[in-house]
């Protein structure tokens, strides 16, 4: 996903015919999107926010595809990039949460954000993201309950905190204050509900596998690894989630 010069010249070319027309580039980018070319979606979307810098569908595009350029980075092992898309994934989630505050999508956006940063925490610093993590999810959940996106990010943030040992939580609520509550069970809720509203999501369906994981039931976690393998790829997270998901099928077979 790294940026070369070729792409920065199509690009340049592309905004030099377009670039008095914001909505040019976001479609544009979107094309990029679609195809999971991240790095030309995310300059595109850039070139519009030089246009339109409170516009508020250029900025969830910047935020979502900032953070899943992190995401891409983080999957690949290259730690720098990836640090370094999901800080900017953070700025304009931020932005967003000051110009569009009614948005239930911005407190979403905002619960990624802080989930992907917290890849790179420790300590302190994890144990406060978590808290602002389930705050905005569950925010954005109260205002709108049909959005699939804050289910996700709640059931890996129960998996995560329930996956603690007793010894790191008291270690935690030692010295860097209390560590917020989160249960397997509410774990798998979260992701059947998620599921629900959008079925084919293989990244929500790999997250329920390894929530059967932690939860010992294995033949749950094979349908849903099966399941994974099954389903045609809809985002760039996929091929990464069927790859994980065939190792750890042969894992269970040996």
């Amino acid at each position: 996903m790294k940026l070369n010069f070729s792409m920065i010249i199509l690009v340049f070319c592309f905004v030099n015919s377009y670039g008095t027309d914001y909505k040019s580039l976001i479609a544009k980018g979107d094309e990029y999107y679609k195809i999971f070319d991240l790095a030309n979606a995310v300059l595109l979307y850039e070139e519009a926010f030089k246009l339109a810098n409170e516009n508020y569908q250029v900025l969830t595009r910047l935020d979502r595809t900032y953070n899943d350029l992190g995401e891409d980075y983080y999957e690949i092992k290259d730690s720098k990039n990836s640090k370094s898309a999901i800080n900017n994934a953070l700025k304009f989630a931020e932005l967003l949460s000051s110009k569009y505050p009614d948005s239930a999508m911005t407190y979403a956006l905002l619960a990624i954000s802080y989930g992907n940063l917290a890849m790179f925490k420790g300590g302190n610093e994890k144990i406060k993201l978590a808290h602002r993590i389930k705050e905005n999810a569950e925010k954005s959940i109260r205002m709108n309950s049909d959005n699939y996106l804050p289910y996700i990010i709640l059931s890996v943030y129960h998996r995560q905190i329930a996956s603690l040992g007793w010894f790191e939580r008291a270690f935690a609520n030692t010295f860097f204050g209390r560590v917020p509550d989160g249960s397997l069970e509410e774990s798998e809720k979260m992701m059947l509900k998620a599921l629900s509203l959008q079925p084919e999501i293989i990244i929500a369906m790999f997250h329920l596998s390894l929530t059967y994981q932690e939860m010992d039931n294995e033949i749950k976690e094979k349908e849903w690894l099966q399941k994974i393998i099954d389903a045609p790829i809809i985002d760039f997270r996929d091929k990464y989630a069927k790859r994980k998901a065939r190792k750890r099928l042969k894992e269970l077979a040996d």
